[in-house]
């Protein structure tokens, strides 16, 4: 996998986060892994697709360092057009905890395409 990823981060006191920006190859496939060690518990996935939109169904998959989706999932079938977002495990669970370099893995999105995931997290 190749294409784009340009990762940028935000360390407020109480709630961070990890912002993916993504162009896909020609194969559909984007794919990039932090350059900087993060540990916290996910609140929120949210991705928004650009105005060079994402095939419809496009999958995100975001691995810690033991090779797990810590979305578990949640991020597969994104729309096309809508920003949408994901609480893992819901509101009064919000998910596991991770220690490391995240990999982003972007797939069936399209030629060519543009898209942003955000990771809140404490």
């Amino acid at each position: 996998m190749a294409g784009t990823v340009t990762i940028t981060y935000s360390d407020h006191a109480t709630i961070k986060y990890v912002q993916w920006d993504w162009t896909s190859d020609g194969s559909g496939d984007a794919s990039g892994t932090d350059t900087k060690v993060i540990a916290g518990v996910p609140l929120r996935f949210a991705t928004n697709p650009s105005a060079t939109a994402p095939t419809s169904n496009y999958d995100i998959v975001i691995n810690d360092v033991d090779g797990i989706d810590i979305a578990a999932g949640g991020l597969a079938n994104r729309h096309t057009s809508n920003s949408e977002h994901f609480i893992p495990g819901g509101d009064a669970d919000p998910g596991a905890a991770f220690n490391g370099a995240l990999s982003l893995v972007v797939s069936n999105a399209g030629d060519s395409k543009i898209g942003t995931l955000r990771m809140y997290y404490r």
